[in-house]
């Protein structure tokens, strides 16, 4: 009985390990393919990655120079404006449509990244745009001023010839009454001369002219004054974004060189286990 035993257990546990056996195989089988596909998937995804960053930097570097393009226009229409002596009624429209690009091309540049740039980028559009806002406003106010005061003028001719008439008139008086004087006359006589009627007439339109021409005066330098200060706090305005261009310009240009100097690569997910 023992013989016949022994020899069984034996062949059953040969059949056991020759399952088993096919079993590890198949597992190991598996897990080979699954390690080579998963290298596979992370080979695909790595150069989709890198190519997605040369993609993004090429898009960058784009963005970047057109924004400056812009910008670089935008200075162009200011310089030649300040050196014109008349210059054409369209640069601040032209100026205007480049601020616009500007605007247009920080946008494309919020979406491309990365922040820093973005920043002044936004900061560079933003004062160029009220700069034109500035300068819209400044030709209004020099137009409103400018009406009043034609709406209003001082009445100078007038007012020359009102004086001229007055001094002929006092010196005539005055040639009179030395007559009257030197003949030892009596100076009342002279009372209702038309001479002294005249006199009295051109003093009353020389008093009446220099009224006018006081309160015209008067009114239009209020809105002269008005106007010029406005036009100072315009011109701080001004000022105060140039400056904050040049900073931003140093800032924007520093920012993209970083960002061009290496090609962006986002951090990629690492799967469990």
């Amino acid at each position: 009985m023992k013989d016949f035993v022994i020899p069984l257990v034996v062949a059953v546990i040969g059949l056991a390990a020759t399952g088993l056996g096919a079993v590890v195989g198949a597992r190991a089988a598996k897990f080979g393919a699954e390690k080579s596909a998963e290298a596979a998937r992370r080979q695909v995804q790595d150069q989709g990655v890198v190519e997605h960053g040369h993609w993004l930097r090429q898009q960058r570097f784009s963005t970047y120079e057109s924004f400056l393009e812009a910008w670089d226009e935008c200075l162009r229409i200011t310089q030649a404006s300040a050196a014109d002596d008349a210059p054409d009624s369209t640069a601040l429209e032209d100026l205007r449509l480049a601020a616009d690009r500007m605007a247009g091309r920080a946008r494309r540049i919020a979406i491309l990244g990365p922040p820093e740039v973005t920043h002044a980028a936004e900061s560079l559009a933003e004062t160029m745009q009220e700069d034109v806002k500035v300068a819209v406003r400044f030709i209004e106010v020099a137009q409103v001023a400018t009406a009043a005061v034609d709406g209003r003028p001082v009445p100078i001719e007038a007012m020359s010839e009102a004086t001229d008439e007055y001094r002929q008139r006092s010196e005539q008086v005055a040639e009179l009454v030395r007559d009257h004087r030197s003949q030892g006359r009596d100076l009342r006589e002279l009372d209702g001369h038309p001479m002294l009627r005249a006199a009295m007439e051109s003093m009353e339109q020389y008093r009446q002219t220099s009224r006018k021409a006081r309160e015209a005066l008067s009114a239009n330098v209020e809105r002269i004054s008005a106007a010029a200060s406005e036009a100072f706090s315009m011109a701080d305005v001004l000022t105060r974004n140039r400056e904050a261009r040049e900073l931003s310009r140093e800032q924007f240009t520093s920012a993209a060189r970083e960002a061009l100097s290496k090609t962006p690569t986002p951090e990629l997910r690492t799967d469990p286990g």
